[in-house]
């Protein structure tokens, strides 16, 4: 019997650690004061014990705090069980950490991206496997209101949008602006080695996946170009363009930059189907990036000039209403309420394989200057 099988759900609110109270962290407060129904934090880790308690104080019912997540292990085997972990650290941390939890059986939302290797994510798609715990990747883009509905408008009717055929996708950001916003003490995110790399997997990770979450299609092959420079160091690309070759014949471009000296909005994206239009777009300058607006030409069939600027819809907000407005929320009780019936949450490790592979390609494409395959296992 495999340990999947033995293992009975765990009952509801789900009893969650957070490994780390950085940035990223400080966003999943909200999640835990608003669903005690579903989630629980019950355990703070943090090395610097300071920021552990400060976390820890902002919730109504204080969890616990340790400074070493063997601590935590410790007492789930002995007193103090948890049933699942978030893990919002340093990128070079997303493997070992995750690793020693799915090894004590302990399921793990690890946040984007999932690690800084397409081998570190095959290893930690293999633990998942063995061990029957869910491995999951936090890409939180997935679970905001307009993503989830544009993504079952897809999904609901191959006439609405069909087939993918071309895309663009952008990712900006100016970094400096960005650390001096987060005041971080450690710039780890300019580092290649800690990071794994430099704009693609930090920001356009993004883009990357929620383009596949919404057309279900897959990246197989990229050429990409780039550059190095500061403050950037130890082979993290400063910017990027690549072209991105899908398994459905489509075609498309990302471009991402870290370096820009100035931006109107930070994401968007433009994507063209068999029969429909989607768009991600600022309306209005500084906004990080705007709602998505969609369009079908199955039953407006553009026979005239001007038609093909019209019927470019918002999402319905009617239609999202068993969605909160904030993403992290959303993620987090779609996780709990996953790990409860003992079904497999969204973007588990084997769905966000391709997402991870097309990032290790492009990493590879800038290296070698050369097309490179996107692996498939």
């Amino acid at each position: 019997m495999s340990d999947a099988a033995a293992r009975t759900p765990p009952a509801l609110p789900i009893r969650f650690a957070m490994i780390g109270t950085g940035g990223v962290s400080r966003l999943h407060l909200p999640a835990f004061a608003g669903s005690p129904d579903l989630s629980r934090l019950v355990a703070v880790c943090d090395v610097r014990e300071d920021a552990a308690r400060a976390y820890a104080a902002q919730l109504p019912d204080p969890p616990r705090v340790v400074t070493d997540y063997h601590q935590l292990l410790q007492q789930h085997q002995d007193q103090s069980p948890i049933d699942a972990a978030v893990i919002g650290l340093p990128h070079h941390l997303h493997l070992p950490v995750a690793r020693d939890f799915v090894e004590a059986g302990i399921p793990v939302l690890v946040e984007k991206p999932l690690t800084c290797t397409l081998d570190e994510t095959r290893q930690l798609r293999d633990l998942a496997a063995r061990h029957g715990v869910a491995v999951v990747a936090g890409q939180m883009r997935r679970f905001t209101q307009d993503a989830a509905w544009i993504q079952r408008w897809v999904a609901a009717d191959p006439g609405n949008f069909g087939d993918l055929h071309s895309f663009d996708i952008q990712s900006w950001q100016n970094i400096r602006g960005w650390l001096g916003r987060t005041a971080a003490s450690d710039p780890w995110l300019l580092d290649g080695k800690r990071a794994g790399g430099g704009v693609v997997i930090s920001l356009a990770v993004h883009q990357l996946d929620l383009l596949r979450f919404l057309t279900g299609a897959n990246y197989t092959e990229v050429t990409a170009r780039g550059r190095f420079d500061p403050p950037f160091v130890n082979g993290a690309e400063s910017s990027a363009v690549v072209l991105l070759g899908m398994d459905n014949g489509a075609a498309g471009v990302l471009h991402a930059s870290y370096t820009t000296p100035r931006t109107p909005y930070s994401e968007a994206m433009h994507l063209f189907g068999a029969h429909g239009t989607i768009i991600q777009r600022a309306e209005r300058i500084g906004d990080y990036h705007g709602p998505f607006r969609y369009a079908t030409a199955t039953g407006r069939e553009t026979v005239e000039w001007g038609q093909m600027y019209k019927n470019l819809d918002l999402v319905p907000a009617a239609d999202v209403a068993d969605l909160t407005e904030n993403p992290f929320t959303n993620q987090l009780r779609h996780f709990a309420t996953a790990l409860s019936r003992g079904e497999r949450p969204q973007n588990h490790v084997d769905e966000n394989f391709n997402t991870m592979a097309c990032i290790q390609a492009i990493n590879d494409s800038l290296r070698h200057g050369r097309p490179e395959p996107v692996a498939i296992a």
